[in-house]
């Protein structure tokens, strides 16, 4: 049996990149902060604090496969993400909070995706349905 769990936990394994390629991340993700910043946004780095900060987050995933790269991902004040979703599980998708919240979330991500193009970045969709405001930033 315990030989069972640690098959199934194998099978869930996220392979990390190379430790070059890792370090190739955090130098992309450095300098599309750096471009953030100097465009007036507040950035963030800390995938791990996203829920209590606003502003432009910028990480690295360091899984091999394609979930990896330099991400972006605009954050709202942590009070309207909350009623937006309160809104939405109560099936409110027309109140005034779930309005404003997706108006600026998609306002927000085509915008980082036309300054960081004009900083010299390739950005577009990061591809995760998860997550669909997710910004992908290549060099």
């Amino acid at each position: 049996m315990a030989n069972d769990s640690r098959q199934q936990v194998a099978m869930f394994e996220i392979k990390k990149a190379s430790e070059a390629e890792i370090a190739k991340r955090d130098d992309l993700a450095g300098k599309v902060a750096e471009a953030l910043a100097m465009a007036g946004f507040t950035v963030h780095r800390d995938v791990n604090q996203a829920s209590a900060t606003q502003g432009a987050l910028v990480w690295v995933d360091p899984a091999e496969d394609s979930r990896g790269g330099v991400f972006v991902q605009w954050l709202i004040n942590p009070s309207l993400s909350r009623a937006a979703v309160e809104s939405a599980q109560k099936g409110e998708i027309q109140s005034s909070a779930f309005l404003y919240f997706s108006f600026v979330t998609e306002h927000m991500y085509s915008t980082l995706i036309a300054i960081l193009g004009s900083a010299g970045f390739q950005a577009g969709d990061g591809d995760d349905d998860m997550s669909p405001y997710l910004i992908r930033v290549e060099g």
